[in-house]
């Protein structure tokens, strides 16, 4: 009787062990289908990226606290102004131009000087 009563109480804990796991492995499993759901939806973070989260908000309180603006800068009376592409080609300058120019100059600065060596 004592050998049957101690093989009932090993398979007793046996079965216990047993449940305990399964119970474990479906606590896991439940886990584990949370975290996939949380990452479909993008809303899955890291312990990094909770740590920088919480980081982020506790400096936004504080700069909050200390009057701060914080947020997009809206100027909503300022309608934005439209970009204006330009054309990528070089536009051509007038070389022409600036050299009859400088030859001008050149020739008044050449008079110039005659006129103060006849002085």
């Amino acid at each position: 009787e004592a050998k049957a009563r101690a093989e009932e109480e090993e398979r007793f804990a046996e079965e216990e062990i047993k449940r305990r796991e399964e119970a474990k492995a479906l606590k896991k499993q439940k886990e584990k289908e949370r975290i996939e759901q949380l990452k479909k939806e993008g809303k899955f973070l890291t312990k990094a990226q909770k740590e920088e989260k919480a980081r982020n908000e506790r400096k936004l309180q504080q700069m909050l606290a200390a009057g701060i603006k914080v947020g997009p800068q809206e100027s909503s009376d300022e309608p934005k102004k439209k970009v204006v592409y330009d054309s990528k080609k070089k536009k051509p300058r007038n070389e022409k131009v600036d050299e009859d120019a400088a030859l001008a100059e050149a020739a008044e600065r050449a008079q110039l000087q005659a006129e103060k060596a006849l002085k």
